[in-house]
């Protein structure tokens, strides 16, 4: 493969989607693990567990949201394009990342009150679910073979998975600061397995589709599957012996499943855009 230069214009796609379905990830984790401890353990280690993941979401939305300006060109543009929402997955791709971010603020409003139920959780969930199906779609329904694919949908709800997991583990404290409850650090040590699982189906979706195997899908490649390999043996060892926490290993992972996704992100736009000579 010969490789291109890329627009600024991709480079804010780039930061856009991975930030967009990174906060969604986060969302739809914490709001599982909620749901999932809840009535397992006591209703202030789950909050304590999921309450700075739960609000770093809103930050990196808007974030995203400010970057995927540069690639619009102006708020003008931003605005006529949520105008075909019948019609254009682009207007869809906005209007739902817009409503998951207003819901979001409601949601964490109810929880800080320590409103019972998840129904508002889940149904937040579903709007960043939506949005980045709806982020997909633009692409899938292209007629660039590289992105016409399901590939495209794969890699992309990988990456909400993968990020949203391991930002979550980021902010999970209680792990450390409560060593006792083991069903919350079993909780994390099946949530390592899980986002391996995923890994490797994006991983092996990647290598299916590839033009070749060069350096930087090499280097994608090997990046993934380590930050993953990490991840799990960090959850291992903190399952079994939570008084000796190995956190440099998890901040390695940590550092090697983003630059995974942001070369893997890269490689998805370069493939598309014409070689320049």
């Amino acid at each position: 493969m010969r490789w291109i230069r890329m627009y600024s214009g991709e480079w804010s796609l780039i930061l856009f989607s991975i930030l967009t379905q990174c906060a969604v990830g986060i969302w739809v984790v914490a709001v599982g693990l909620r749901t999932f401890l809840t009535g397992k353990t006591e209703p202030e280690i789950v909050a304590k567990l999921t309450r700075r993941p739960l609000l770093v979401v809103g930050p990196l939305m808007c974030v995203a949201l400010v970057i995927s300006i540069f690639h619009l060109g102006s708020p003008t543009q931003a605005y006529a394009s949520v105008a075909n929402l019948l019609t254009s997955w682009l207007s869809r791709e906005i209007v739902f990342s817009g409503l998951f971010l207003f819901f979001w603020v409601i949601s964490v409003v109810f929880y800080r009150r320590e409103a019972p139920g998840m129904a508002l959780g889940w149904f937040t969930s579903a709007l960043g679910l939506i949005a980045v199906f709806s982020m997909s779609s633009i692409y899938y329904t292209t007629p660039i073979p590289a992105w016409a694919s399901a590939n495209t949908y794969i890699s992309f709800f990988a990456t909400m998975l993968i990020l949203g997991a391991v930002v979550c583990a980021l902010f999970m404290k209680t792990v450390r600061d409560f060593p006792n409850y083991q069903e919350v650090r079993g909780l994390l040590w099946k949530l390592s397995l899980l986002t391996l699982g995923i890994l490797l189906v994006q991983l092996a979706f990647f290598l299916f589709n590839a033009e070749s195997y060069s350096l930087l899908p090499l280097l994608y490649c090997t990046l993934l599957f380590l930050g993953g390999i990490n991840f799990v043996v960090y959850s291992f060892q903190n399952f079994k012996n939570p008084g000796k926490s190995l956190r440099s290993v998890f901040y390695l992972s940590f550092i090697l499943l983003f630059s995974a996704q942001i070369i893997g992100r890269y490689l998805f736009y370069a493939g598309a855009i014409p070689i320049m000579g």
